[in-house]
């Protein structure tokens, strides 16, 4: 299933639905959050969610790929309604499979995948691009953030700028993507080896994958610091359902939440099984190099988790440097930060969406709540690592 550029219809018919969210009505016909079609006129929603942003290579100064001899091409920056520009166009496959379409994979409702040794991974994540991100060779200095997705990675990937840079984030045109290295993705920010060896230190890297997928080989195999962020599975699965739905590099996905939570149980996903990807690391947390953290910690006592990333890091701050990341952490700040937002990126419109816990409560069904928590029972047995649901 493809998806083509907005027509000025669409276009038109978005402007509309944004006024439809601020008066909480949809009109029939019409996409309500979560991507579901209103039958009925002026159904009542919470929330309208726009189309699909997206990512470029900010070391290209926000080019794309083209695949076929590896020059960069200018960017086509997409218009929004509001007259923004897009730095970051549509995940396509056509530029960004990189050639290899035979992995890729259309299911259900449209969901577009690859697989790579059975592990299911977006279309953008080549073989090419995972091989180079494993045999990365990393520095002392260097610091990698992985999770899986909607763990919280991007607040910890703005903790860490500001961390690195007495709590200033950037000004004009350098947002919080263009200061970090995603090594596995051909699409958002990509960057070639010879880029990263040529960038000074500290370099921070990001990165989605399981364990035995790491960036330069991982904890204790390379000299790169690891930090891994996880939060807990329910609001992990709800959240990433809200930001692959309708989205360009998921093939406009269009399931149900009750066929978006099959799959998540399944392992079928994004990056495969979250209980697989969280345990991984688990597994490597007593590795010198390597700290753990988890969603809810920060959200409860982010102060305290600010010095633990500080003490890890070697990068102590003073006091007023503390406070200025502190504040700059905060959700409702990084909601209106263009440097924090990814607003340049069609496709990541709304992806900051809430930011708290317990929030599964207001999309899972008692059963299946009762379901899920006997398969975390399951699955969580014996390993240690337990999670805050609310």
């Amino acid at each position: 299933m493809t998806r083509s550029r907005p027509t000025a219809a669409a276009m038109s018919l978005l402007a509309t639905l944004l006024a439809c969210a601020l008066l909480h009505t949809v009109p029939a016909g019409t996409v309500e959050a979560g991507g579901r079609t209103s039958a009925h006129g002026e159904h009542k929603c919470a929330a309208v969610q726009s189309p699909a942003p997206s990512v470029t290579c900010a070391a290209a100064a926000a080019a794309e790929e083209d695949v076929s001899d590896g020059n960069l091409l200018p960017p086509a920056p997409l218009q929004a309604p509001d007259a923004k520009q897009y730095v970051t166009g549509e995940y396509r496959d056509e530029v960004h499979a990189e050639g290899d379409l035979a992995g890729i994979h259309t299911g259900e409702y449209g969901y577009k995948y690859r697989t790579i040794d059975g592990l299911v991974l977006p279309p953008y994540v080549t073989p090419k691009r995972l091989a180079a991100a494993q045999s990365v060779i990393t520095r002392a200095d260097d610091i990698c953030y992985c999770s899986f997705p909607k763990s919280g990675s991007t607040w910890l990937a703005n903790v860490l700028y500001l961390m690195l840079h007495d709590g200033i984030e950037a000004e004009g045109d350098m947002p919080l993507r263009s200061n970090l290295h995603w090594m596995e993705s051909s699409w958002t920010f990509p960057r070639t080896q010879a880029e990263v060896d040529a960038m000074p230190p500290p370099r921070i890297f990001k990165s989605h994958m399981p364990h035995g997928y790491a960036l330069g080989g991982g904890p204790g195999k390379a000299p790169c610091r690891y930090i891994y962020i996880a939060r807990n599975p329910k609001d992990v699965a709800v959240s990433y359902w809200h930001f692959e739905s309708n989205q360009s590099w998921s093939g406009g996905y269009n399931g149900p939440w009750e066929h978006w939570l099959q799959l998540f149980v399944d392992g079928k996903v994004q990056r495969g099984s979250w209980f697989d990807h969280v345990l991984s690391w688990w597994q490597v947390k007593d590795a010198e190099n390597m700290l753990f953290l988890k969603y809810e910690d920060l959200k409860r006592g982010f102060p305290s988790q600010l010095r633990r990333i500080s003490n890890f890091t070697g990068h102590e701050l003073s006091g007023e440097a503390f406070e200025r990341v502190v504040n700059a952490s905060s959700f409702q700040h990084m909601k209106q930060s263009r440097f924090a937002n990814h607003q340049t990126m069609r496709g990541f419109e709304g992806f900051l969406r809430k930011g708290e816990v317990g929030s599964w409560k207001e999309q899972f069904t008692v059963a299946q709540s009762e379901a899920f928590d006997k398969l975390y029972k399951q699955r969580m047995a014996g390993s240690g690592l337990n999670f805050d649901f609310e």
